[in-house]
């Protein structure tokens, strides 16, 4: 299933303006989890390191969470806008089974971006 954005990304910026990494980034999506859809969002770290956080939309409890260490890593978080970077992030999540894994095991799934 493919995610759908809304919320912060899906904002009109006068032209001229841009996100910037110190503003707080989150991206609304449905995902199809055993059957059930849910609502989830997606943030970027609020203390600057290159981590994106994965949380149920309802609770806000955080289900994966996402860092871009590594040299790799680092030098996509640092290129990549943030509301691609957060995509990204969302797209790992949802094809590599973290957030129906966190969901069914009860525990935050962490992984490399």
């Amino acid at each position: 299933m493919r995610p759908t954005f809304t919320g912060a990304s899906d904002v009109p910026y006068p032209p001229g303006n841009r996100v910037t990494r110190e503003q707080a980034v989150i991206q609304n999506f449905d995902f199809n989890v055993a059957g059930k859809t849910g609502q989830f969002c997606a943030s970027l770290a609020e203390d600057g390191t290159r981590r994106v956080f994965i949380s149920d939309a309802d609770s806000a409890k955080t289900l994966v969470i996402l860092d871009a260490s590594g040299l790799l890593g680092a030098l996509k978080a640092d290129l990549e806008e943030p509301d691609r970077l957060i995509a990204h992030a969302i797209r790992k999540a949802q094809n590599d089974g973290l957030i129906a894994r966190a969901i069914d095991s009860g525990a935050i799934q962490e992984a490399s971006l």
